[in-house]
């Protein structure tokens, strides 16, 4: 079979240099050339914003770690607080006892006078240290509820735009199949998951007219909402992509598919600065690729809409 193909190559490209002009040829070498450079491009583009998102999800991380620890400290310092409250009842009863010891001074001898104004002034000064510490947790506490409560706002705000946004594109998005085309919220970000039947055609780079006029109803939501970081990622399910050409894997095929969807955005309004291109290739499924069904579904595109990180990251840094 291999002898067959290979014999069949050698009278194709045996007929095709007959028939075709040394020029075209020449042509058709360069172009070639050309699309294996803009591959490699969008190859060291894909590996910089990867690292960039990576990067940013350390980020988010981050934040979300230190809300948690801020919580456990406001809990732990809210405690100390309260046994704060108790040591200054304490205090005061030690203050109070100290007064009556004094009243007693007029009919003591004079040592013993002297005894308890010792006594007296040691209980006023441990009454002066305990009253500066508990100064100082009342502030620290004050202090870490306030930058708690900022952090709980400003996450709840970016939970409130990300569903008035789902809502926005839930309603844009009508009329296509449920099958074809999803919008979910997860922590805090909105994924809109296309098929790959309503963009492409098998093997195909080329969006759909279907496709198209659904993603121009996406740009038109998107490009009113400025603050957006936006990531196109393709996928692929594991089946070997056959043919050649410029295409030499599932990977290329999810890379070049990405920037496809990312140029009809742009094309539409939405701002470049805010998309990143991205190909996953078959190493994300969401199903199994032991069956056609599963298969179907690990062919899509998603579109992650995440709000931007600016005012989290300020706070956190204070």
């Amino acid at each position: 079979m291999q002898f067959r193909s290979a014999l069949f190559l050698v009278l194709f490209f045996g007929l095709f240099n007959a028939c075709v002009p040394a020029k075209k040829l020449e042509d058709a070498s360069a172009l070639n050339n050309r699309l294996m450079e803009e591959n490699s491009n969008l190859r060291k583009q894909l590996e910089e914003e990867s690292s960039q998102l990576k990067m940013l999800t350390e980020k988010v991380n981050e934040a979300n770690d230190q809300v948690r620890k801020l919580v456990s400290d406001t809990a732990y310092m809210g405690e100390k607080y309260r046994k704060s409250e108790s040591l200054n009842k304490d205090i005061n009863e030690l203050y109070e006892q100290a007064i009556q010891q004094n009243q007693l001074l007029v009919s003591k001898s004079s040592a013993e006078k002297l005894a308890l104004n010792d006594s007296l002034k040691r209980k006023q000064q441990d009454l002066y240290k305990k009253g500066k510490q508990l100064d100082s947790l009342q502030q620290n506490l004050t202090e870490r509820e306030k930058k708690l409560a900022e952090l709980q706002a400003l996450v709840h705000q970016k939970d409130s735009a990300a569903s008035a946004l789902k809502a926005q594109l839930t309603k844009a998005l009508l009329g296509f199949e449920k099958s074809d085309l999803t919008v979910e919220q997860r922590n805090g970000k909105v994924y809109v998951s296309m098929a790959d039947k309503l963009l492409f055609k098998s093997g195909s780079t080329v969006v759909d007219p279907k496709g198209v006029e659904a993603l121009k109803k996406l740009s038109a939501v998107l490009k009113q909402n400025k603050d957006l970081t936006i990531e196109v990622e393709g996928h692929t399910d594991n089946v070997p992509l056959a043919g050649t050409g410029a295409l030499k894997d599932n990977w290329d095929l999810s890379v070049m598919r990405a920037t496809s969807i990312t140029r009809i955005l742009t094309d539409n309004g939405v701002d470049p600065k805010q998309i990143t291109a991205a190909g996953k290739g078959e190493y994300y499924p969401v199903a199994s690729n032991d069956a056609a069904d599963g298969r179907s579904k690990n062919r899509r595109t998603e579109i992650i809409l995440s709000p931007r990180l600016d005012e989290l990251m300020k706070i956190l840094g204070n």
